[in-house]
């Protein structure tokens, strides 16, 4: 077969002879000062990134390779070097969008956390956005209100606002919302009064995934929407969810005191941190309660709740039996305080094929200084609860350490899924 010689074509170049709409989807893999730099290496390029459906602006580009470090904030902020970052970064955009030929815009994204920002500025970036009709606006910055002209961009499916904490304020007043497109919300280190956050919510009819990270609503905030059906929660103060068509839910919280209507909840990942001072241990196993109850239609869940054993003797009479579970994981299963966590779950799912114990791999300050409890009677009650899941198929357990309890553990399982048939037991280091 004979070599093409690509040296030989003298100017050919293979990738600028490609059509405008496959080198604008190259380019828009790139930051747009990258685009923008890329586009000068050719005669063919030249004009290319002026009609790019994506723009990616990030401060971080303009700043010296290597940062000062600063004694304070008002050194940092005093610091000729900074200003200067600023002014380039602004002096970039500002280019772009009057260079820029009227086509529309797909995706627009903004990061300037690391630099001082010109509010008047911002708003005119957005609302250039918003004017060419974006599907996707992603925003990290660190400016205390976001412009109004984003809560009625109608064209917008995908909206991820995510905030520096020295600025935690989005909503001035209560704007009107229209985004009757909109299907992805992500709201990063907000706050919002409880009404806002109502009112942002009935502004996206069609919304089906919603991601809260270190957001503050002030007290009995609730959750309420019919179409969605992804919810991520992260160290977010709900009180209330009602969520008829949620398939899957994420919840990681120091706290749990929420009450959840979830009736078409499949998968479910409940990650409850060591409870903070302020919350006494009943407070929490409340919360606990209420979340498990809330819960018992999923088919899948993962549950890592590591001072959940403190709370033996009040969990147990609570909890629903699942009908739907086949899958559950029971993480940060602290082996000094019995298996108690393990089991008091196991009595509940009488269907269960699949089963994984992720041990703890430090102790939790609930548990420091306990004496692992080796006795006899502590696994008893954990092979009972196995022979109870008559379809249970496979175990896996995950361990960081081998010792007595873990011994223990694997005896009950072992035993305990002797009258089962085809149950595969499995160990794996992590």
């Amino acid at each position: 077969m004979e070599r093409c010689n690509i040296s030989s074509c003298g100017d050919c170049d293979l990738i600028s002879s490609m059509p405008d709409p496959i080198l604008h989807h190259i380019l828009g893999f790139l930051k747009t000062k990258e685009a923008v730099q890329t586009c000068v290496m050719s005669k063919r390029w030249q004009h290319l990134w002026t009609s790019l459906a994506s723009l990616d602006f990030d401060a971080q580009d303009f700043t010296a390779l290597e940062d000062p470090k600063y004694d304070s904030e008002e050194e940092e902020s005093n610091d000729p070097e900074r200003a200067h970052d600023s002014e380039r970064f602004a002096t970039f955009v500002d280019m772009v969008l009057l260079r820029r030929k009227p086509v529309p815009l797909d995706v627009f994204r903004m990061s300037f956390g690391a630099l001082d920002s010109n509010y008047v500025t911002f708003q005119n970036w957005l609302n250039y956005a918003v004017q060419h009709n974006p599907r996707v606006v992603h925003l990290d910055y660190f400016c205390c209100s976001l412009p109004v002209c984003v809560y009625t961009c109608t064209s917008l499916e995908e909206l991820y606002i995510h905030l520096y904490p020295v600025q935690i304020l989005t909503l001035t007043r209560r704007p009107v919302v229209n985004l009757p497109n909109l299907k992805r919300l992500s709201i990063r280190n907000d706050f919002l009064t409880p009404n806002q956050f109502k009112d942002l919510l009935f502004g996206c009819p069609i919304l089906e995934y919603l991601w809260l990270n270190r957001c503050y609503f002030g007290e009995e905030t609730e959750i309420a929407h019919e179409s969605l059906q992804h919810l991520t929660i992260v160290d977010s103060k709900i009180s209330f969810f009602h969520a008829s068509n949620l398939l899957t839910f994420y919840y990681i919280s120091s706290e749990a005191t929420a009450t959840l209507d979830m009736p078409s909840l499949t998968y479910a990942h409940l990650e409850l941190k060591n409870p903070m001072i302020q919350y006494p241990l009943v407070q929490c196993w409340n919360g606990l309660a209420s979340f498990l109850r809330g819960l018992v239609n999923v088919e899948v869940l993962e549950l890592c709740v590591p001072w959940a054993q403190l709370l033996e003797e009040f969990v147990l009479p609570e909890l629903p039996v699942y009908q739907k579970m086949h899958d559950l994981s029971v993480g940060a299963f602290c082996m000094r305080l019995g298996f108690f966590l393990v089991t008091w779950i196991l009595w509940k799912v009488p269907n269960l094929k699949k089963l994984t114990i992720l041990q703890q791999s430090e102790c939790t300050g609930f548990c420091c200084g306990e004496e692992a409890d080796t006795s006899e009677s502590t696994d008893v009650p954990l092979r009972a609860a196995i022979s109870y899941c008559k379809n249970l198929e496979f175990v896996e357990v995950k361990y960081s350490r081998f010792d007595s309890m873990l011994k223990q553990l694997i005896d009950a399982l072992v035993e305990g899924t002797k009258e089962l048939q085809n149950v595969n037991i499995i160990l794996s280091k992590h």
